[in-house]
């Protein structure tokens, strides 16, 4: 893999974007999750497993390196779609494919409803369209809120390890301590309002999508399906055993679904934003 090469985008709202770029080839954007970073796409293999492509990640804002504000508004699906876009332009990137996984998902349906444009092909790995208040409950723990405000990260990553009835992997564990309690707490809040992309929109996208969801994350599962059943070039594909957590760190699994399916989409001559 060629060297890694660091930059900073800056959103239109001015907030700073950190990303990376990995090696040459077609471009494909990893967007990461709720509480994660860029980080999480070297440490589980998926850089080097796509070598072969310019492979581009990316902290959203109130993530990892890139700016943290602690408002909901500046945490909608826009502001985040927005954040995508930015690194895209720094890079003169016309367009990539795109591979996100939760609220990296939320955003690239998102993207191809405002800019699909900017994305030759669509992976959602665990995400939906669909509105996700509850969401946060469901993924993490129902009192997040007050975990967050009375003990900071150290409070909340202990109260989701003890609401699990395990601890949280030492990875996973040191990636949310990571995070700004106010800024997490601006990000579940917003997740708690957001609309997600109607179901009529969908009908319009063209772009190749692929759909993966786990069984035990039922959730996103019915809404992959539904997805499929409405977008014109789709197929929603079940990862056996896999839980929300578990759909992203069983990383063969998921190559082995999305590396074919890059292979077969067609993707323009590599050119240059103007």
């Amino acid at each position: 893999m060629s060297t890694t090469r660091r930059g900073e985008a800056q959103a239109p709202d001015g907030t700073a974007i950190a990303y990376r770029t990995h090696g040459d080839g077609a471009p494909v954007v990893l967007v990461h999750g709720t509480g994660l970073s860029q980080v999480v796409w070297r440490g589980l293999g998926y850089v080097e497993a796509l070598s072969g492509y310019q492979v581009v990640t990316l902290d959203l804002r109130g993530h990892g390196r890139s700016g943290r504000p602690t408002a909901p508004a500046d945490y909608t699906s826009t502001r985040f779609a927005s954040d995508v876009v930015a690194v895209l332009d720094a890079l003169a990137i016309p367009r990539a494919h795109y591979l996100g996984y939760s609220l990296g998902a939320r955003t690239g349906f998102t993207l191809l409803d405002t800019h699909p444009d900017r994305i030759s092909s669509f992976v959602s790995l665990g995400g939906t369209h669909r509105a996700t208040a509850g969401g946060p409950a469901e993924v993490f723990f129902p009192d997040f809120d007050e975990a967050l405000r009375l003990g900071g990260m150290t409070e909340f990553v202990e109260r989701w390890g003890r609401h699990r009835g395990a601890p949280l992997d030492p990875q996973t564990a040191l990636a949310f301590m990571a995070n700004d309690p106010d800024a997490l707490r601006a990000i579940l809040a917003a997740i708690e309002q957001e609309p997600g992309v109607p179901t009529d929109r969908l009908r319009h996208v063209t772009t190749p999508t692929l759909l993966l969801a786990g069984d035990r994350d039922r959730a996103r599962w019915e809404a992959a399906a539904e997805a499929a059943h409405v977008m014109r070039d789709a197929r929603a594909v079940t990862l056996e055993g896999a839980d929300h957590a578990t759909t992203l760190s069983d990383r063969a699994h998921v190559v082995a679904h999305v590396l074919p399916f890059l292979q077969a989409v067609p993707v323009p001559e590599p050119s240059r934003c103007p």
